[in-house]
């Protein structure tokens, strides 16, 4: 097949030169240099597609492209324009906001998965992903960061360092079945006295605003576990003596599995959950009644059978308790409202 001529000027040939000699560049734009290059020096097209491992295609398209639009178009990609964007910044602004409003009942913060259900409840986002979500977020925490830094990096060039506390503003509103039973204690935060400041200065005023914490009681909470309906329930009670834990196994027994033949209830070794304690409390007849239905299996010494409602725990523990709780009333309602939550996924 006879091969059509190409012949470059001499200011293409010194820019040739220099991308196949020095600078950073992409492997494509190196091969379509070289090609260029040979081209101009009559080399076969066989031989360069041989030495440099291209079909004749390549070769083709690459000369095509510099008789038709020179240098630029054979060499370089031209710009894509991408996908277009689904969603304007002000739905990302939607999106942030309702991220650092109050989150719903029962949770301590906003969940990916609960900020998906209510940014779909705002028009114009009815189709929006829990990963659109996310990148929307990180977007935002990442420019807020970016404006907070040159913003603090300003003050040594004279910006006033009231700019320095509303960056820092802007940062942190950003970035802002089985039983078992858990301690939760109420503390709320007094103020404390005030420390008396250094004598070289205001440098440790910092410390100033210290808080003390006074203990105001505890609160327990009895956690029951059914693998597989998927189902948790809790109960808030004051304390976990045996009095609590027969109260909570009866309503168990009365409430969410009346109808049931059997229940197995699986336990540990703690010496309040024995069979012995309802006889204490309800006495033999009463409790011999009350567990007709029950079958109770304890785990061994050296091993734990509780895995899965100690990790419902960790759950409660993270998505609702993480927080200050002032009453023992508003801890009932919002532990209520995370195991409603909890029971419909």
């Amino acid at each position: 097949m006879r091969q059509t001529e190409l012949h470059l000027s001499q200011e293409d040939r010194l820019v040739i030169e220099e991308i196949r000699s020095k600078g950073l560049h992409q492997c494509r734009e190196i091969n379509r240099a070289h090609v260029l290059s040979c081209l101009d020096r009559g080399v076969p097209e066989a031989q360069i597609m041989a030495v440099l491992g291209i079909g004749r295609t390549a070769v083709w398209r690459t000369r095509a492209a510099y008789l038709q639009g020179g240098l630029e178009l054979a060499v370089f990609d031209v710009a894509r324009t991408g996908r277009p964007v689904q969603y304007d910044t002000d739905a990302e602004a939607r999106v942030t906001a309702l991220a650092c409003s109050v989150p719903p009942t029962g949770r301590q913060r906003w969940t990916m998965i609960e900020l998906e259900r209510a940014a779909r409840q705002e028009p114009g986002l009815g189709a929006v992903s829990r990963e659109t979500v996310r990148r929307m977020l990180k977007k935002t925490i990442l420019l807020s960061l970016a404006q907070a830094d040159v913003v603090h990096r300003g003050v040594d060039r004279g910006i006033p360092a009231t700019d320095v506390q509303l960056a820092r503003a802007v940062r942190t509103a950003t970035v802002s079945g089985c039983t078992s039973d858990l301690h939760r204690r109420e503390e709320p935060a007094t103020p404390g006295p005030q420390p008396r400041a250094a004598a070289h200065g205001p440098a440790h005023s910092s410390q100033a605003g210290l808080l003390k914490y006074t203990r105001n009681g505890t609160t327990n909470l009895f956690v029951a576990v059914e693998p597989k309906a998927g189902q948790r329930i809790v109960a808030v009670t004051e304390r976990r003596g045996k009095v609590d834990f027969v109260a909570c196994i009866g309503g168990l027994l009365a409430g969410a599995y009346a109808k049931a033949r059997r229940v197995h209830l699986v336990r540990d070794n703690l010496n309040t959950h024995f069979k012995k304690c309802f006889d204490d409390v309800l006495g033999q007849r009463a409790a011999t009644k009350l567990l007709r239905r029950v079958q109770f299996h304890y785990t061994p010494k050296h091993a734990s059978w509780l895995n899965m409602a100690e990790i419902e725990i960790g759950i409660l523990s993270r998505q609702c308790l993480d927080r200050r709780i002032a009453s023992r009333q508003l801890l009932r309602s919002e532990v209520d409202a995370w195991q409603q939550a909890r029971n419909a996924l």
